[in-house]
């Protein structure tokens, strides 16, 4: 019986670990990225971006200096993630194009707009 058992674990194991990084790849997005937003007066902000994946569906959250706030319209197509977030009752929309563990994009709000930077941290 050990042996049979053995057997099938010799299988099953390397599987599973053959099917790891495929997983990962299929959602690249997914993970903690640390980013950087600039503002058109000069100012730069931090922010830790959270993107989960849940039920095939995206889903995050956003914090910094001002808080946490939680993503909606979360979206990944063509290498681009684009995302709206909700700060003090204003709308801002960002997208950025993922190329490996980093990510370079816009964000743009009411009246404002700049440039976001960022690498994955996990």
């Amino acid at each position: 019986m050990k042996t049979a058992l053995r057997q099938v674990l010799s299988v099953l194991v390397p599987l599973f670990l053959a099917a790891l990084p495929v997983a990962a790849a299929d959602k690249p997005v997914v993970g903690t990225w640390q980013c950087v937003s600039d503002s058109p007066d000069g100012s730069q902000y931090s922010w830790a971006v959270v993107v989960k994946e849940e039920g095939g569906k995206l889903s995050g959250t956003i914090s910094g200096a001002p808080g946490e706030f939680s993503m909606e319209d979360v979206r990944f197509e063509g290498g681009v993630l684009t995302f709206k977030v909700r700060i003090e009752g204003d709308v801002y929309t960002i997208e950025a194009r993922v190329q490996g563990d980093n990510l370079e994009g816009t964000w743009k709000g009411p009246s404002s707009q700049g440039v976001i930077k960022g690498s994955r941290r996990s």
